[in-house]
C-alpha cells in the first residue's frame, strides 16, 4: 500500500469512490471536489497495486466551508484540523487503509496544530465508523441533527502534538 497526495487528476476517480461510499458520506459535485484540492490541509490516496483504493480528506480552520458539522467545531474549539470524509473502495475495506491513512494524518500535520476533528453518523448508525473511531482513540464531544433532522452524528476530537 502507498499514500501519496491527491492529484488533479485522481479527483475523478475520487469522486466514484465517494458517491459509492454513500450515506456514509454525502455527495460532493467536481467542482467541489477542486475546492477541496485548493483548500486541503491534506488530502492523500492510497494506491494498492496500482489501484486507487480510498481517500482522506482534512480541511484546516478558518476556511469559508458551509458545513454544519465544521461550523459546529469551529465555534466551539480552536487549533484542530477536520476530517470532512474518508472513503474506501468497498474490496479494500477491512484490508488496514482508515488505520493508515489516519496514522499518516497524524505524523503530516504541522506541530502547532493540537486536535483532530471529525464525525460519524450514529442516525443511521455507521457500525464500522463508529468501531473505528473508538479504536483510533477519538472521543465524543458531542452529537447533532444534520440534513432536516434525517441524520444524527457523533462529533468526535482527538488530541495530538500535545
Amino acid at each position: 500500500m502507498q499514500v501519496s497526495k491527491v492529484n488533479i487528476d485522481d479527483l475523478s476517480m475520487i469522486k466514484v469512490i465517494n458517491d459509492d461510499a454513500i450515506p456514509a458520506v454525502n455527495s460532493v459535485s467536481d467542482e467541489e471536489f477542486i475546492w477541496f484540492h485548493k483548500n486541503s490541509i491534506y488530502f492523500k490516496k492510497v494506491t494498492l497495486n496500482e489501484i486507487l483504493a480510498g481517500f482522506l480528506l482534512v480541511l484546516p480552520m478558518n476556511i469559508p466551508y458551509k458545513s454544519l458539522n465544521y461550523s459546529w467545531f469551529s465555534e466551539k474549539y480552536d487549533n484542530f484540523a477536520y476530517i470532512d470524509r474518508i472513503a474506501v473502495k468497498e474490496e479494500f475495506k477491512s484490508s488496514g487503509i482508515g488505520t493508515l491513512l489516519y496514522t499518516d494524518l497524524e505524523k503530516s500535520l504541522p506541530k502547532e496544530i493540537k486536535m483532530i476533528a471529525c464525525e460519524y453518523n450514529i442516525k443511521p448508525l455507521n457500525m464500522i465508523s463508529e468501531n473505528f473511531h473508538q479504536k483510533m482513540e477519538y472521543k465524543n464531544v458531542g452529537t447533532q441533527l444534520t440534513e432536516n433532522n434525517t441524520k444524527q452524528v457523533s462529533l468526535m476530537m482527538k488530541e495530538i502534538n500535545v
